[in-house]
């Protein structure tokens, strides 16, 4: 029995001995570390982590929605993008604003609307596509598999 239980105690010892060195020898760059995450290299700011953040909900909720499951605020809170600091300040103008505003209402509506979420979820992805239209075209590939009918490819 005693032999067992050093037996057990020597293997997690090696186990955590190992972690602690592959920690220590990888590259900054490696996938795999028992101690740090990975950073963008981009070094993103807060609007655009929260959007990526948006996206990932939206395509939760997508999924959702297509299985007939109704989708929440608890679930998928309103992230106040437009208060956070962008990587390009130049887009902080009025035109800019209004999206905004007009995505919080689609977003509020679908919320707040189980009946017919599906109508209202697309709402929300077309105010995605017509900002991203005029700001940050960048993200339009991710954000164009996000309505309901995406099959991929």
């Amino acid at each position: 029995m005693n032999k067992l239980i050093v037996g057990m105690m020597m293997i997690m010892f090696c186990i955590f001995i190992s972690c602690s060195d592959t920690a220590k020898n990888s590259s900054s760059d490696s996938e795999e570390s028992c101690t740090k995450p990975i950073k963008d290299p981009n070094h993103p700011k807060p609007m655009a982590l929260m959007m990526r953040t948006m996206a990932n909900y939206c395509d939760s909720m997508r999924l959702k929605i297509n299985q007939g499951i109704a989708v929440d605020s608890t679930q998928y809170p309103l992230m106040p993008f437009w208060s956070a600091e962008p990587t390009d300040s130049s887009v902080l103008e009025e035109l800019y604003f209004n999206n905004a505003k007009e995505f919080a209402s689609a977003y509020r509506l679908l919320m707040s609307s189980p009946d017919n979420q599906p109508a209202h979820y697309t709402a929300v992805i077309n105010q995605c596509i017509n900002c991203h239209n005029s700001y940050c075209s960048g993200p339009l590939k991710r954000i164009r598999k996000l309505p309901l009918d995406y099959k991929g490819n």
